[in-house]
């Protein structure tokens, strides 16, 4: 269980890491349709690290649902079931943005006579990629990480000031995707940042706690008896 556990806090901060790196600003660009050909190798590198992020949302999940549902099964299978979803997302997000490259690509060096037809699907692409992305994955993630955060404030696996700021991070998460899905604030804003931000520090603390302690043994020893 302890390895499971580490590899698991190893994973939520590499999750973190590469969602930080998977972040593609001539996708989001106003002018992504040349600034992403004209910046492919980045926009591939971004991809590539936005599908490790998918890796690492699912792998928690492996890891952590055999430990955690002794403690809650519904809320177990709750975390488990969204975490899914949202690594799925992630890859459909992933596609998307590659297929934001090729239409630049197309727009650039192929097809000048068909520019208005390929900004048209250029614009769909990119809202379906910004929605799903910024928006749905987030908080289908959200729903899943708020079980997990409740799992935890019951079971006390880990101290209960981590439990609760996840819980509370993981609202602000979600209500800055909200936000965006009402056109309130704009994705990559310094609003959108600031309501994430603690959920990033979350992620890196409890990645951290979980490979240096491990879930307490206390709570542990108490479930088996």
């Amino acid at each position: 269980m302890k390895s499971k556990v580490r590899l698991a806090g190893l994973l939520f901060i590499a999750g973190m890491v590469a969602g930080v790196f998977s972040v593609a600003p001539s996708i989001d660009s106003t002018k992504y349709l040349t600034e992403a050909a004209a910046n492919s190798n980045n926009v591939i590198i971004d991809a590539f690290f936005q599908f490790i992020m998918s890796l690492a949302y699912l792998g928690i999940a492996i890891l952590l649902y055999p430990v955690i549902r002794r403690f809650d099964g519904s809320l177990a299978i709750g975390f488990f079931s969204f975490r899914i979803i949202s690594a799925t997302l992630v890859i459909f997000g992933t596609i998307l943005l590659l297929s934001i490259l090729a239409l630049s690509q197309e727009f650039v060096y192929n097809s000048p006579q068909s520019s208005p037809d390929l900004k048209a699907l250029g614009n769909v692409f990119k809202v379906m990629r910004d929605y799903i992305n910024h928006v749905f994955m987030v908080l289908v993630l959200c729903i899943g990480n708020f079980m997990l955060y409740v799992l935890l404030v019951k079971s006390r696996l880990v101290p209960r000031w981590l439990s609760v700021w996840g819980v509370l991070g993981t609202l602000l998460s979600a209500i800055a995707s909200i936000l965006i899905l009402f056109q309130v604030i704009e994705i990559i804003t310094a609003e959108y940042l600031i309501l994430n931000v603690p959920t990033a520090i979350l992620e890196l603390i409890l990645g951290i706690w979980l490979i240096v302690n491990g879930f307490d043994k206390r709570a542990c020893v108490e479930m088996y008896e």
